[in-house]
């Protein structure tokens, strides 16, 4: 008899009532975490390992913008009365937690200490929507490239072929439909840090390299493409045919105080950014970069950071008291990139030679001619160094020789002191807090050395003097270079990706730790990868394979690596046009549909919750390599978790992912009993071997066909259980 039909049969007699388990299992209510040493422990003594999202990329961005200017985040990631629905998909696909992203700007959108009640109100609510569906919450405070107020627009339509160097320029022109930007700081934080910007500007936003353009130095630009694209040979003065149609349709000159230095590019295009570097430099090191710099009478520094704990602190007030709080994120991938201030800071004191040597100093003799190459045809020092063209942009203030200093020893020094700030701040308000910590973004990844340890210019950072720290690593495989906008889409086949191993560059990422951190417990709070590989419509028709691949690889590895993390991202706004809606990065989970994408690699089953110290865990999803054995059926979607000698009568809890066992699951384990609560979908082990040196051990798989399972005490279906003794 197959084995689905004699199950049925089963079934039937257990619903006549031979089911043995009379009361229905309830899994414990969550509990406030703890760190122990590098682990994470609920207030029930188990060993607590992440399985989460964030929610989600079109929080970057408010929900809406009143007339007057003032932004609103409230529906930010999703509306109120949906977050239950969301919150509940979430944990039916396995997910145990969601990092919450944040944002000062929606905190305080208008002034200091004018706070947005409504926003917190909703905040809050949201923390509680989770905890009803047992989902902890990180509380992430997010940004990335600052601000959005620091931004340039694009035309999203220009004329030539997509990815070419007429196409590419020709998005610099107006019409202008579409926008490269930041996130995160209020619009007065900006205007604090870059004071002689006119944020109102009508010209706000236009590329700056277009003021004043002229045919020689378009020609630069245009040489300086060729270069980075084709490789091809330079133009000369009347070369290029539409340069004069270019020049032609080119805004009038504006001063560089009007707009921002961003390039619509990619976003790695920040790292050439003066106006960027500035801003993190002013809010990291105002007191050494810009001594003269005040905002209200204060110096610049001190005025930022304690808004920014303040405004923090006014998130932990309102969730302090909620059992499923995991944490606080102090910020989101703090910039340590200060590549354009250096490159002003030597220029200063040294003349372009000394541009030129500093930049080959800190890029090496290849990567520095380039750097400032760049750096000269996109215009971003400034032509003199007058006092007046000084003051217009912004430089007047600045401390030229700590400019050059700023990009080495930056996490131990500006970094670790902010994180302190911050973190006592919030205790004040919540004196159970964790803290989650990232290293920065910083020249070493501008050159590809992503990674935790100390690299060319950063001296490690050195654990924060807080309670409870968590390092929480950023790492992204298979995404760069970013194919930037109007470009055409990144080409990356699924078995091209298939067969990969990400362990020792995750590894690496997460090596910090390790290396001065003082071990503290990890978790990768970003990962993920792209839906749109070969274009959206390709990638819709595949089923979105390669990306699915690409997942699989990453949790592989941190499987093995005994580590968990937050996947980037559900996105419950994604749209076709504009994926997560920022910057056109798509990496939602949760697609313009409404449908879940990628869910083999990802919804895994997981142990949430361990009653003794984790040994090993491995899931075999669908994508998974299995080299044949004649005779032998791929145990396909199986799960097995080990784990030391029990510490705490708790049960081991397991998510079970509805979409991996729509025909119910077979359970074998050491010793004890298991129990299943349908409801939440949380399997639960109760070991009862209770010596010193006992190991503990569970396997699920799925009804396979050709496959006879032996051995198995248990088989769950629904809130339907099959028992053999």
């Amino acid at each position: 008899m197959p084995p689905r039909t004699w199950l049925a049969l089963a079934f039937i007699v257990l619903a006549l009532g031979a089911c043995p388990e009379s009361k229905a299992p309830v899994a414990p209510p969550l509990s406030r975490l703890k760190t122990d040493l590098s682990y994470l422990r609920d207030a029930r003594g188990r060993y607590v390992q992440v399985h989460g999202v964030n929610v989600g990329g079109t929080s970057k961005l408010p929900a809406s913008v009143s007339p007057a200017g003032v932004p609103s985040f409230v529906g930010r990631p999703f509306a109120l009365e949906e977050a239950d629905a969301h919150f509940a998909r979430l944990q039916a696909s396995g997910f145990d937690s969601v990092r919450l992203v944040l944002q000062w700007e929606g905190i305080e959108p208008v002034a200091r200490g004018q706070y947005d009640e409504a926003y917190l109100d909703y905040v809050e609510k949201l923390v509680q929507a989770a905890g009803a569906r047992r989902l902890r919450v990180l509380l992430d405070m997010h940004q990335d490239m600052f601000s959005r107020h620091l931004m340039v627009k694009f035309n999203n339509h220009p004329r030539g072929k997509a990815g070419d160097i007429e196409s590419t320029l020709f998005a610099f022109l107006p019409p202008y439909n579409d926008a490269i930007q930041g996130d995160g700081a209020p619009k007065w934080v900006v205007q604090g840090c870059l004071p002689e910007k006119k944020l109102d500007s009508p010209n706000w936003g236009t590329p700056r390299v277009l003021s004043g353009l002229d045919e020689k130095a378009l020609l630069a630009v245009y040489n300086l493409f060729q270069r980075l694209t084709s490789g091809g040979p330079a133009a000369t003065s009347g070369s290029v045919p539409w340069i004069v149609d270019f020049l032609l349709q080119r805004p009038d000159p504006f001063g560089p105080d009007e707009t921002s230095d961003l390039l619509p590019l990619t976003n790695g295009s920040a790292a050439f950014s003066l106006d960027v570097a500035r801003a993190f430099a002013c809010f990291f090191a105002g007191d050494k970069a810009f001594p003269g710099l005040l905002a209200e009478g204060r110096n610049v520094k001190d005025w930022a950071q304690d808004a920014y704990a303040e405004a923090f602190a006014q998130v932990a007030q309102r969730v302090a008291d909620e059992p499923n709080v995991m944490g606080y994120d102090l910020m989101n991938e703090p910039s340590s990139n200060f590549l354009a201030l250096a490159a002003y800071g030597a220029l200063a004191t040294g003349g372009l030679e000394g541009v030129k040597s500093t930049l080959d100093a800190l890029l090496g003799p290849e990567t520095g001619p380039l750097a400032f190459d760049v750096l000269a045809a996109l215009r971003i020092l400034p032509p003199d160094l007058k006092p007046e063209t000084l003051k217009a942009w912004g430089l007047d203030k600045i401390d030229p020789a700590f400019a050059l200093s700023l990009n080495s020893g930056f996490e131990d020094d500006y970094l670790r002191p902010f994180y302190e700030r911050v973190g006592r701040r919030v205790l004040q308000e919540d004196p159970d807090a964790v803290f989650f910590v990232e290293n920065t973004l910083g020249l070493n990844a501008f050159l590809g050395q992503a990674g935790g340890l100390a690299g060319t210019f950063e001296h490690p950072m050195t654990r924060p003097d807080l309670p409870q720290v968590v390092y929480a690593p950023h790492y992204y495989a298979d995404i760069y270079p970013f194919p930037g906008v109007n470009q055409p889409p990144r080409r990356l086949s699924a078995s091209e990706v298939r067969y990969r191993d990400y362990q020792a560059p995750m590894e690496k990422a997460a090596s910090l730790s390790r290396y001065s951190l003082g071990n503290p417990p990890t978790l990768f709070g970003e990962f993920g990868t792209f839906f749109t590989f070969n274009g959206i419509f390709q990638a819709r028709q595949e089923d979105y394979l390669t990306s699915a691949c690409v997942l699989d690889n990453y949790y592989e590895a941190m499987e093995r690596m005994g580590l968990g993390g937050m996947l980037w991202c559900y996105s419950a706004g994604n749209t076709f046009e504009q994926g997560d809606r920022w910057n056109h990065e798509d990496f939602s989970i949760l697609d313009q549909d409404q449908n879940l994408r990628g869910s083999a690699a990802w919804a895994r089953p997981h142990a949430r919750a361990l009653a003794g110290k984790p040994i090993s865990s491995h899931f075999w999803s669908e994508l998974h390599y299995f080299d044949p054995d004649k005779g032998v059926v791929p145990p396909v979607r199986e799960f097995e978790v080990r784990y030391a000698s029990k510490e705490t009568v708790a049960p081991t809890e397991i998510s079970i992912p509805d979409v991996q066992y729509p025909d119910g699951f077979y359970v074998w384990l050491s010793d004890g009993h298991c129990a299943f609560e349908a409801k939440t979908r949380t399997l639960m082990h109760y070991p009862s071997d209770d010596e010193p040196g006992a190991e503990h051990w569970l396997r699920i798989l799925p009804p396979l066909e050709g496959r006879e399972n032996e051995g198995w005490r248990y088989f769950f279906r629904g809130d339907k259980v099959l028992v053999k003794d």
